[in-house]
C-alpha cells in the first residue's frame, strides 16, 4: 500500500469535515452535546472541542463518538 502524503491545509480541512459531520449527525438525531458526550463516554469539554475542530484530540475518543453515531472514520477495507 502506498503512503498518502497530505499537506497541513488538507489535514485541517479533513478535521473540519469530521467536526462538521459529528455536529450535523448529532443535531439530526436531536441530541444535545451533553447527551452525546455522556452516551459516548467522553466529557462535554472534549465533545465541544471536537465539534469546534480542535486538532489536538485523542483519536480513540474521536472514534468513540463516531461509533456512537453509527459512523466510521476509516473505510471498510481498513477495518
Amino acid at each position: 500500500m502506498d503512503v498518502i502524503r497530505r499537506t497541513n491545509a488538507e489535514i485541517e480541512r479533513n478535521i473540519g469535515t469530521v467536526a462538521y459531520f459529528i455536529r450535523k449527525r448529532r443535531k439530526e438525531r436531536g441530541l444535545t452535546q451533553e447527551e452525546l458526550a455522556k452516551s459516548s463516554g467522553v466529557g462535554l469539554a472534549f465533545l465541544k472541542r471536537l465539534e469546534g475542530g480542535d486538532e489536538n484530540l485523542h483519536l480513540a475518543k474521536v472514534l468513540l463518538v463516531m461509533r456512537n453515531l453509527n459512523a466510521d472514520l476509516f473505510p471498510k477495507e481498513y477495518q
